[in-house]
């Protein structure tokens, strides 16, 4: 998740895959495209709509780290349009057809950068809540890896039904940062990662804990045991105490599987979820 080098760029490469005044028009199923506004950020999308009598649910989806585009996120998009809901997928700042600067973000400039990208998800709820055809009490956010960081200011922007987040930690930028240079792009044991990361003293930016105190919408982390991109167990340590606190969260934790969860189960393990947490 390093900004030299974008792994989750790289993830879903393997497993993925004038505007106009108003947004396209969409129909009762089908895909359509156009743009939605945050500001003066114009965002290009692509919504799909699954056949229904009434109005679905949906998920506006979040972006890892690098030039995202909104055919980026078709691999989770698919997997929940066929589970009826709506998806909306887009650009991302400062790529494809959306408008505004691209960053490649560190610690030092993850505050700023995050929020921004976090207001781009809420304005993807909201331009939803407009449409006829969506169920404004049922949309949820999803992502994977950076994203994780990102949906839950998102969350707390736009309230939404529910988050599935997809290796995405729950330790600060910095910490990230300490533990991806010790073993990602090496041979280092991540044990050694692990051990390493209580002598961690640099510039922490970004700390998702404080915000994931704040909300209560329910979240679900699917994460990689052997993950050299963040560090799972420290992950799992901050969502454990969230959830004792009673906080709506669950994770589940695929021994085996790095930061590419592309051919682990988690499909059986969303399905489960969703069926709890929604109405």
């Amino acid at each position: 998740m390093r900004s030299r080098i974008p792994t989750v760029a790289l993830v879903l490469i393997i497993v993925a895959c004038g505007p106009p005044k108003t947004p396209t028009a969409a129909t009762s199923s089908g895909s359509s495209t156009g743009f939605f506004t945050n500001g003066d950020v114009r965002l290009s999308y692509r919504l799909d709509v699954p056949e229904r009598s009434s109005p679905v649910g949906a998920v506006v989806f979040g972006h890892g780290s690098g030039q995202q585009t909104k055919d980026s996120c078709r691999f989770l998009a698919d997997g929940f349009l066929s589970r009826g809901f709506a998806t909306l997928c887009f650009d991302k700042r400062g790529v494809g057809h959306t408008s505004g600067t691209f960053v490649f973000v560190g610690a030092r400039d993850s505050i700023p950068v995050f929020d921004d990208l976090a207001s781009d998800m809420a304005a993807g709820v909201a331009f939803l809540r407009t449409r006829p055809e969506i169920n404004p009490n049922r949309i949820g956010l999803a992502g994977v890896s950076q994203a994780g960081w990102i949906m839950p200011i998102a969350a707390q922007k736009s309230r939404p039904a529910f988050m599935v987040l997809m290796v995405g930690p729950t330790v600060s930028v910095g910490i990230e940062g300490f533990y991806s240079d010790i073993v990602e792009f090496s041979s280092t044991p991540i044990e050694e990662g692990y051990k390493q990361l209580p002598s961690f003293k640099g510039f922490h930016g970004f700390d998702p804990k404080p915000v994931l105190e704040a909300i209560n919408v329910p979240g679900l982390w699917l994460l990689g045991g052997d993950d050299r991109s963040i560090p799972t167990p420290a992950t799992v340590e901050i969502l454990d105490q969230l959830i004792a606190s009673g906080k709506p969260y669950s994770r589940v934790v695929f021994p085996g599987f790095g930061h590419d969860l592309f051919r682990a189960p988690y499909w059986p393990e969303i399905d489960r979820w969703l069926a709890k947490t929604l109405p």
